[in-house]
């Protein structure tokens, strides 16, 4: 079936997104040389920051930067500090605390929680019971399931706080629609089950919210579309492997278990295809956006490893965000890849599963 793009496709070379190395306990100086400035949003991550940006979860954990360095007078203990702001997390700088914790998140989950549903809390909240839950005395509340598991392996204690609520359904501020959420500290967890396993956990984008009620953030700088990459450093014993040809059954079809895509066409030499060898050219248009609304973008490989763009789209006055034109090769690791778009307002996601095969 044609998909019909009438639209001038944007031929897009790819990039690697390179993580700055830091050397073991480098010092002050050395940490501060370190920058990256991110054309997604036009904002400069330095030093420390950087490093606890790289080392602590980088873009799907944190987000984007949309704040240069600046000072504010913390909401929890009323002192200046030097802060950044992410779109997931608000960074704050410590130089009295050990080095390991110069660097602390904002208790975000916290405000909003408080702002939200005051000293009684979010009505109906159910305590997770489930075999291996555990109940955290510091806050009295419940985690387990999904939620802890995402905690244990996103950073903890460090990284999302205690949690300050049980489970309840809550009505998305972005879209309407009705999730399972538990409020931490530091982050608030959504659990979308129609998603694939990756992704079942979303953090709420509480930076941003916060940046924008503080200071009415203006919107990230457009970069015309230039790049997107897979990994082509990645070591080859790293490199997820095809399925030995004698561990298929000769009738299997190799493009099966592709996901649903998610508001995204996905086009091929102008025919629907979301399966290939490597070497195929897909072209993915994204739908659902704001008319003129700006789109990120980022792919998602077979095992995990996320690669941002530093561009941005443009959707049109129908809300299509058109297009990113991904050319395969042999660098690729065969298995199912995910190239997402994301809607700077209203945050709406489209998601193009494909499959590369041997």
């Amino acid at each position: 079936m044609k998909l019909g793009f009438t639209r001038l496709l944007a031929i897009l070379s790819l990039f690697m997104l390179l993580i700055p190395a830091f050397a073991v306990g480098a010092g002050p100086s050395l940490a501060q040389e370190e920058t990256r400035t991110f054309p997604e949003t036009g904002k400069t991550v330095k030093g420390r920051f950087l490093k606890y940006w790289n080392e602590h979860g980088g873009l799907p954990q944190q987000g984007f930067p949309i704040s240069e360095e600046i000072q504010e007078i913390s909401d929890t203990d009323g002192k200046t500090y030097t802060v950044q702001y992410f779109e997931r997390s608000v960074f704050e700088y410590h130089p009295d605390e050990k080095p390991e914790f110069q660097v602390l998140l904002s208790l975000l989950g916290t405000f909003f929680y408080q702002a939200k549903y005051g000293s009684v809390g979010a009505p109906n909240q159910t305590p997770n019971n489930e075999a291996g839950s555990v109940l955290v005395p510091e806050t009295g509340k419940r985690l387990g399931g999904i939620f802890l598991k995402y905690w244990r392996e996103h950073g903890g204690l460090a990284q999302q706080g205690y949690p300050v609520s049980d489970e309840f359904n809550e009505v998305s501020d972005l879209n309407g629609q009705t999730y399972k959420v538990q409020y931490f500290q530091r982050a608030v967890f959504e659990y979308h089950p129609e998603e694939q396993p990756a992704f079942q956990v979303l953090l709420s984008q509480l930076g941003t919210f916060q940046y924008r009620k503080k200071y009415q953030a203006p919107q990230p700088t457009v970069v015309p579309p230039t790049t997107i990459v897979p990994p082509t450093s990645v070591p080859a014993t790293s490199v997820p492997t095809s399925v030995p040809p004698t561990s298929v059954p000769p009738t299997a079809n190799p493009c099966d278990g592709i996901p649903p895509q998610k508001n995204m066409l996905i086009d091929s030499d102008g025919e629907a295809v979301d399966c290939g060898r490597r070497g195929t050219r897909f072209a993915f248009l994204g739908q659902g956006f704001g008319a003129g609304e700006h789109v990120g973008a980022y792919l998602t490989a077979p095992d995990g490893s996320v690669f941002g763009a530093n561009f941005q789209l443009d959707a049109d006055g129908d809300g299509d965000a058109c297009c990113v034109v991904l050319t395969t090769n042999s660098s690729f690791p065969t298995g199912i890849w995910a190239l997402s778009m994301e809607g700077v307002d209203t945050h709406n996601k489209a998601i193009g599963y494909f499959k590369l095969i041997p």
